[in-house]
């Protein structure tokens, strides 16, 4: 009961007395049932749920994680409680007792407050040293709104770890707060040239940076695979290197090189087709620039979960003029229909644009958008109804300008 509860979110929300009265027993000793309660209860009524979370911090491992990722239409985190920051604090501050998921959890709740949460920062920059990667990235999101000699004294927190090889989370965090850019192009070339676990992060982040990080290039070169590699990391890897290259230096040609070898690599590992998602959307970055790619892509288009973003690829190289928008809106809606891509199918319905569409089209369009089914059909429980009604929401404002010249006298 307490999960159907939680998944009706608001709605439930005149059963919130009743989940309390049960959420709010034995808050320092473990109680599946009230932790149960107390996870529905954040879902909920959030506000009701903050107390109880901040007495029973430490023994409601469901409702901390609920806590941690809440979400609401809106887009913003868990509603801030001066009573729950106090309970991340005690915990925080004894960083070495903490396990699994419980850093990343307190400190999503505390990033999610921004700066409300600035009385947290010292206990987050005592929590670097033992989980970097995310205090680090609690404290961007935190002391960025923060006066200037708050934001100074975490400054020094941050270089201090830094300059121990603190990891690209921090050099980030830093980076964000005082501009300086050399420490981070120095963090990024190490984790290029070595080729770590955060190779496609570090590819990203140098991307994002554009020709402010010329410097990298060659290490951006270096750090592609051999020709061989056809594992998911390996190709997501190369994909990131292929679009920081096009990004920092403008070559075009050398991006398409690395992403043609990863649409061939592909290929040969059935479990790769979303690795072709992700070069095909890489592709949309390169416009027409990347039209010798567009044979990889047409091949992409029998693959429900790989052909929306082929489609957006395709009208970013190819132009509406040389394209069959009409064949290419079919293989769109179809993933949308098979639950293969949803989200992609629209942005792939967006490119294309609402003339592409058939009536018949519009019709199974308008079926997704208003029927009682669900499209999005597989994930997480939670997620699912919140992807499915934002699908429900873009297919309606897809089909908003169609309705609108029907209606038209």
């Amino acid at each position: 009961m307490s999960s159907l509860l939680g998944r009706l979110g608001s709605v439930a929300e005149p059963a919130a007395d009743i989940l309390a009265s049960v959420a709010g027993r034995n808050p320092e000793h473990e109680d599946d049932h009230a932790d149960e309660a107390l996870a529905a209860l954040v879902l909920v009524a959030p506000t009701k749920a903050a107390p109880l979370l901040a007495a029973g911090l430490g023994s409601r491992p469901r409702a901390l994680d609920a806590a941690a990722r809440f979400e609401n239409p809106e887009d913003s985190g868990f509603p801030y409680s001066r009573d729950l920051l106090d309970a991340v604090r005690d915990h925080l501050a004894r960083p070495e007792a903490l396990r699994g998921n419980t850093p990343w959890q307190l400190t999503n709740l505390l990033a999610g407050w921004g700066a409300e949460a600035a009385p947290a920062l010292p206990e987050l920059c005592a929590a670097l040293s033992h989980f970097p990667g995310q205090a680090a990235w609690a404290i961007g999101c935190v002391a960025a709104d923060c006066a200037p000699p708050e934001r100074a004294r975490v400054v020094s927190s941050l270089r201090a770890v830094a300059a121990e090889g603190g990891g690209l989370s921090v050099a980030k965090a830093l980076y964000g707060l005082d501009g300086r850019l050399t420490p981070l192009l120095q963090c990024l070339e190490q984790h290029l040239r070595r080729g770590t676990s955060e190779l496609t992060e570090a590819a990203r982040t140098a991307g994002a940076l554009g020709p402010r990080a010329a410097a990298l290039a060659q290490a951006l070169r270096e750090a592609l695979s051999d020709s061989e590699g056809d594992t998911t990391p390996v190709l997501d890897a190369d994909t990131a290197v292929a679009e920081a290259l096009w990004r920092v230096t403008g070559d075009a040609e050398g991006a398409v090189a690395v992403l043609d070898s990863v649409f061939a690599r592909a290929q040969q590992n059935p479990w790769a087709r979303w690795s072709v998602g992700r070069a095909a959307r890489a592709t949309v970055h390169l416009g027409p620039a990347g039209r010798p790619l567009a044979p990889r892509l047409k091949a992409a288009l029998d693959d429900p979960a790989q052909a929306a973003a082929a489609v957006l690829a395709l009208v970013a190289v190819g132009g509406p003029a040389s394209l069959d928008r009409t064949a290419l809106a079919e293989v769109a809606l179809s993933s949308a229909e098979s639950d293969a891509d949803p989200a992609g199918a629209c942005d792939a319905l967006e490119a294309l644009g609402p003339d592409a569409l058939t009536g018949d089209q519009r019709h199974r369009l308008a079926v997704l958008a208003d029927g009682d089914a669900r499209v999005v059909r597989s994930g997480i429980e939670t997620h699912v109804i919140r992807q499915d009604e934002a699908f429900r929401d873009r297919a309606q404002a897809l089909l908003t300008p169609v309705r609108a010249d029907s209606a038209a006298p």
